[in-house]
């Protein structure tokens, strides 16, 4: 009687444990297609395609299914936010010598598109109200400080512009900040606390850093060769979203992809899932 009554006890314990397991596997199922697909963020527009950082440059991003714009700022002479990558202007202009030397309408002047082909030789540095006004309707910004240690007050300056194009009118697609300097980042959010801000990474991070930048980031953006799993569950372990850069190889868009990271950054925005 003994041995049968453990007998009826250990059936039922195995029951209830494939029941259990059964249940386990079904809600991971079903987590796992409820989870969203990366944001599809064009790098400088479609840099793989186009001079980046242009209009031309952006309008193809669009064309090839980005949902989200990335973009450089500097500051100009005459304190203009322009979009433009390096702090010079030696590589992707006619222009020679610091960006933050010439007045945004000497910029304007420069040709933007000769250096990456013939066919853009009409291409200029655009303004950042420019690109937001633009593509405003279609895209989503990510608006990266490039080296704000250059142009003190830049971001009370991203801020105020901000303030006015969303005034204008309502916004429905994304617009976030990122950079490589925290300490920026910081400073931007406490100007406008609504904006998502974000750190770039390229290097080893660990949980106590993770920890203070929570503070005020929404988002960590580690160069795609140091991000994994690992990287990516400690990350959200502190309530923090996970985006990557630049990642232009077919395979590793796919791999981030079914990572179920938050934005795949691509200077070919033809390479995401549809």
């Amino acid at each position: 009687m003994v041995i049968e009554f453990f007998l009826i006890i250990l059936i039922i314990m195995l029951f209830l444990f494939v029941l259990k397991l059964n249940g386990s596997k079904s809600t991971f199922q079903e987590n796992l297609h409820t989870q969203h697909s990366p944001l599809k963020i064009g790098h400088r527009g479609a840099a793989g395609y186009c001079p980046e950082n242009t209009i031309a440059s952006y309008k193809k991003a669009i064309e090839m299914g980005a949902e989200v714009l990335e973009l450089d700022i500097h500051l100009s002479k005459d304190d203009v936010l322009v979009v433009h990558h390096d702090p010079t202007l030696n590589r992707t202009t006619s222009g020679k010598g610091n960006l933050r030397d010439y007045t945004s309408a000497e910029l304007k002047e420069l040709d933007a598109g000769s250096w990456y082909h013939p066919r853009f030789k009409n291409e200029r540095i655009p303004l950042l109200s420019e690109v937001l006004e633009r593509f405003r309707a279609e895209a989503g910004f990510l608006i990266e400080l490039k080296h704000p240690a250059l142009y003190p007050g830049i971001e009370a300056k991203l801020a105020e512009e901000l303030r006015k194009f969303t005034a204008s009118a309502s916004i429905t697609q994304p617009i976030m900040i990122h950079s490589f300097d925290a300490e920026s980042m910081k400073r931007f959010h406490v100007l406008m606390p609504d904006v998502q801000v974000g750190v770039l990474i390229k290097r080893r991070i660990d949980d106590e850093t993770l920890k203070e930048l929570a503070k005020f980031a929404s988002f960590i953006n580690p160069k795609q060769t140091i991000l994994n799993p690992k990287l990516q569950q400690r990350i959200q372990k502190h309530g923090m979203k996970v985006y990557t850069w630049t990642v232009n190889n077919k395979n590793r868009v796919r791999m981030f992809e079914k990572m179920r990271i938050d934005g795949i950054i691509s200077d070919f925005p033809d390479y995401f899932s549809d």
